[in-house]
């Protein structure tokens, strides 16, 4: 009875306390001709980041400038790599409704962007963890274009690329 006892506590013992994983690595005894050994620790910082962009622009007959702005946070890019905003406009920076259109620029911080298939509207380069820009847009509400009733859109599409 004592055995079978001995072997139960035995056995508890043992499941309760903690493994500790030993993986392959150097053995250090009093024969060994060196007293130490190396071992190697790391961590992987993977490519990350954050772009913030705008939700929504809308135009008013009263509100014809309208201030907003692009953030880009929690950078962390490969050495020498940047990271580029690029922005482009489905109908090249006009609001439309079938027939009709309404034109609109776009400033980005306080300079004037081409009307281009897409431009680069901001970079953060590695080793920078963010970055912003003002996007200030303005339209005259020019409605002799504007034909019916309704909302006259346009759609702008950001881009984010590494290099």
């Amino acid at each position: 009875m004592k055995k079978w006892f001995a072997c139960i506590l035995t056995v508890f013992f043992a499941l309760s306390v903690p493994s500790v994983s030993l993986a392959e690595g150097e053995t250090i005894t009093q024969d060994s001709q060196e007293n130490s050994g190396n071992i190697t620790v790391g961590y992987n910082a993977e490519v990350t980041y954050t772009v913030t962009i705008p939700a929504s622009v809308t135009f008013s007959d009263t509100e014809k400038e309208i201030e907003r702005s692009l953030q880009v946070s929690d950078v962390v890019l490969n050495e020498g790599s940047v990271l580029n905003v690029n922005i482009s406009s489905l109908n090249h920076f006009t609001m439309v409704r079938n027939e009709g259109y309404i034109d609109y620029d776009l400033l980005v911080n306080y300079h004037e962007i081409p009307k281009d298939d897409q431009y680069t509207i901001l970079t953060v380069a590695a080793g920078e963890s963010s970055g912003w820009a003002i996007l200030n847009f303005s339209t005259d509400l020019q409605k002799e274009h504007a034909q019916y009733a309704g909302n006259y859109t346009d759609t702008l599409t950001f881009t984010v690329s590494i290099d």
